[in-house]
C-alpha cells in the first residue's frame, strides 16, 4: 500500500490533471448502466399504473437525455484521459532521462543498472506501459467501487426485505440472502487470487518472451541499417538472423504464447462459471421474493439489474487488484532508477585562472566487479600548456587513464591532483568545464550541424565556422543544402545528410574546439581518417590548441612526433615517458612500436 500511494503521489507530481480526471471518468462510466436500469423500472411502473402518454414521454425523454449526456461526457473524458496518459508517459520518460543525465558514468556502465533500465524500457513496449497502465487500472478499480456503491443504494430495500422477511422455507429466511452475500464475497476472493496468479504467470512468461523479442528486433534493426547491410549481403548472414531470431520467435515464442493463452483461458473460464453460478443464485433470490409479492414487478427489473451490476463490480475490482502483481515490480524499477543516488561526492572548490597542472600520484584502478587492475601505480604529471601523447597496445589502459583524469571514475588507490588539490574537492561543473574530450565512441545526434558542434540551441556563427575550418570540414558543411542548419542523418529529417565516419570525427573535433576548454583530450580522434587527412588535421589542430594543455591518444605514432612528451603504457603500467627522440634512443617499448609501424612506410 505504501508503494501504491507513492505511485499516486508521483503521478500527481508529473501531471496534476490525471487523477482528478480519472475519478470523473470513472464516475461517468459507472452511472451510465444504472440510468437504463432505473428508467426501465420507472417505465414499467408507469405502464402498470396506466399513466398517460405525457408522463411516459417525459420519462423517456429524461432517460434518453441523461443517457446521451453521459455518453458524450464519458466519450470526451475517455479521449481526454487517453491524451493525458500519453503525456504522462512522456513526462515519465523525461524524468528518467533527467535522472540518467545526472547519474554517475560508473553507474551507467554497471550491468545490474543496465538490466534495470532495460526492464523499464520493456515496460513501455509491452501492454503495461508503466504509469499509464496503472492509471487505467485505477480507473477500472474506481468503476468497480462506484458500481458497488450505486448498486448497494439501489438494492437496499431488497436487502432490508431479505433480512426482515420470515417463513419456513430456506428461500424465505435471511440465511438465503446471507448465503448469496457470502458467495459473492468468496467469488471476489477467488477472482482476486486467480487474477494475481494469471498476472504473475503472464509477467514471468512475458519476460521470457521479451528476451526473444529483443533479439528479434535487435537483428531487425541491424538488417534494416544501411551501414550494416553490406556485410549481411556479402557474408550471406540472413541465415544467422533466421536461426538466432526469427526461428526462435516462431518456435520458443509460440510455445510461450500458447502457454500464456491456455492458462489465461482456463482461469477466465473458471471465473465465468463462478460468476454464472452466483448470478443464478441472485436471480433465484429476487425471483423468490417477487413470487411472494414482496415488491412490484417494476422493482424486479431494478433489483435484477442492480444485483448483476454488483457481480460486475466485484469482478472489475478483484481483477484490477490482481493486476498489481505485474504493476508493482515495474513501479519498483522506476523508483529505483529515479532514486539512484550519485556514488561520487563533489566538493565546492571552483577551478579558476588559466594555468592547470594535473598530477597522478601512485594511481591504481580496477573497474567495479573486476578482479584485475586496469591501471597500476601511475605517476605522471601533465604540465600546463603541455602537449602529451599517450600510446600503447590495445587494453594497456590509455582510455582508462583519460576516464580517471576527467573523473568519470574515482581512483581505486592513490590520488589525482589538479593544481595540487585533490580532484574530489572540485565541483562537478568546474571539472566539466575544464575538459573538451573526443572519445573513440563519440556521439553525433540527428540534429542540425550547429547543434552538434555548439551543443546548444544558440551559437556564435563566426566561431562555429572557425572551428569547422580548423577541423577541415568547413567546405563540406558549406556545400550542404542548409549549411550549418542541415540535419545530420535522416532520422528526424528526410533531407538529412548521411556523413562518413571520417566526417563525423571531424565534427566531433570541431565540437571539442568550440567548447574552448583549457584542457583538450583526443582519444583516437583520427582513426577513420587516411594518413594525409590525419596529418592535415593534427597540423591545424595543434596550432589551434597551441596555448592549451592537450592529451592525445593514438595508435599512429607519426601523429605523436609533434608532442612535448610521449607516455607509453604497457600491461596497465606507465612503461616509459619522454620526448620522441629520447624514447627512440632508449630502444624500449616505444622504439619497438615505432619500428614496427615505420617498416610499412619505407
Amino acid at each position: 500500500m505504501k508503494l501504491i500511494f507513492k505511485m499516486y503521489r508521483e503521478i500527481h507530481s508529473l501531471d496534476k490533471r490525471v487523477l482528478p480526471m480519472t475519478l470523473l471518468h470513472a464516475l461517468a462510466s459507472s452511472f451510465r448502466p444504472f440510468i437504463n436500469i432505473y428508467f426501465s423500472a420507472r417505465l414499467i411502473t408507469l405502464l402498470t399504473e396506466n399513466a398517460d402518454f405525457k408522463s411516459l414521454a417525459v420519462t423517456v425523454a429524461v432517460g434518453v437525455s441523461l443517457n446521451l449526456a453521459l455518453f458524450f461526457i464519458e466519450s470526451f473524458l475517455s479521449d481526454y484521459n487517453e491524451n493525458l496518459k500519453t503525456l504522462l508517459l512522456k513526462k515519465e520518460n523525461k524524468k528518467v532521462a533527467s535522472i540518467l543525465f545526472k547519474t554517475d558514468y560508473e553507474k551507467l556502465e554497471n550491468s545490474e543498472f543496465k538490466e534495470l533500465l532495460h526492464k523499464h524500457e520493456e515496460a513501455e513496449k509491452s501492454r503495461w506501459s508503466r504509469f499509464p497502465y496503472f492509471v487505467w487500472t485505477t480507473f477500472r478499480f474506481l468503476c468497480g467501487i462506484f458500481t458497488l456503491i450505486i448498486s448497494a443504494v439501489m438494492i437496499y430495500p431488497l436487502i432490508k426485505i431479505g433480512f426482515t422477511a420470515t417463513g419456513n422455507g430456506f428461500f424465505e429466511k435471511p440465511i438465503f440472502l446471507i448465503t448469496i452475500i457470502l458467495s459473492i464475497v468468496i467469488m471476489a476472493v477467488i477472482i482476486l487470487l486467480t487474477a494475481v496468479n494469471i498476472n504473475k504467470s503472464y509477467l514471468s512468461a512475458n519476460e521470457s518472451y521479451a528476451e526473444l523479442d529483443r533479439i528479434f528486433y535487435c537483428f531487425l534493426d541491424i538488417f534494416g541499417n544501411y551501414s550494416t547491410g553490406k556485410d549481411i549481403r556479402l557474408y550471406n548472414e540472413q541465415n544467422l538472423i533466421y536461426s538466432a531470431a526469427t526461428d526462435r520467435i516462431l518456435t520458443d515464442g509460440e510455445k510461450l504464447l500458447r502457454k500464456i493463452s491456455a492458462h489465461t483461458a482456463k482461469s477466465s473460464s473458471f471465473v465465468a462459471v463462478l460468476g454464472a453460478l452466483v448470478g443464478f443464485g441472485v436471480y433465484m433470490f429476487i425471483g423468490v421474493k417477487g413470487l411472494f409479492g414482496l415488491f412490484p414487478i417494476s422493482s424486479l427489473v431494478l433489483y435484477c439489474g442492480a444485483f448483476m451490476q454488483i457481480v460486475n463490480g466485484v469482478m472489475m475490482t478483484a481483477n484490477t487488484l490482481g493486476k498489481l502483481a505485474e504493476i508493482i515490480p515495474l513501479a519498483k524499477c522506476y523508483f529505483e532508477i529515479i532514486e539512484t543516488g550519485g556514488g561520487m561526492e563533489y566538493g565546492e572548490k571552483e577551478l579558476s585562472g588559466d594555468s592547470f597542472e594535473i598530477e597522478f600520484k601512485d594511481v591504481s584502478f580496477k573497474y567495479p566487479e573486476s578482479e584485475s587492475y586496469a591501471l597500476k601505480h601511475i605517476n605522471l604529471t601533465v604540465h600546463n600548456g603541455e602537449h602529451i601523447a599517450v600510446v600503447g597496445r590495445n587494453g594497456s589502459g590509455k582510455t582508462t587513464f583519460i576516464k580517471l583524469m576527467c573523473r568519470l571514475y574515482d581512483a581505486t588507490e592513490g590520488e589525482i591532483l589538479i593544481n595540487g588539490v585533490n580532484i574530489k574537492e572540485y565541483s562537478k561543473s568546474s571539472l566539466a568545464a575544464l575538459y573538451a574530450v573526443v572519445f573513440q565512441d563519440f556521439k553525433l545526434f540527428a540534429e542540425p550541424v550547429y547543434r552538434n558542434v555548439a551543443a546548444n540551441g544558440e551559437y556564435d556563427r563566426e566561431k562555429l565556422y572557425d572551428c569547422l575550418e580548423q577541423s577541415d570540414i568547413k567546405d563540406r558543411i558549406l556545400g550542404m543544402c542548409d549549411k550549418e542548419n542541415t540535419y545530420l542523418y535522416k532520422n528526424l529529417d528526410r533531407n538529412g545528410v548521411e556523413i562518413s565516419g571520417g566526417e563525423a570525427q571531424k565534427l566531433a573535433l570541431a565540437r571539442a574546439l568550440y567548447k574552448d576548454s583549457p584542457v583538450v583530450v583526443l582519444d583516437e580522434p583520427t582513426a577513420a581518417l587516411d594518413p594525409v587527412a590525419e596529418n592535415e588535421i593534427y597540423t591545424r589542430f595543434n596550432s589551434f590548441v597551441e596555448n592549451k594543455t592537450a592529451v592525445y591518444i593514438s595508435h599512429r605514432l607519426s601523429s605523436c612526433v609533434f608532442c612535448d612528451r610521449i607516455a607509453v603504457f604497457d600491461n596497465s603500467e606507465l612503461a616509459e615517458i619522454g620526448t620522441h627522440e629520447e624514447l627512440l634512443a632508449s630502444h624500449g617499448k616505444y622504439s619497438g612500436l615505432w619500428t614496427a609501424q615505420a617498416q610499412y612506410y619505407v
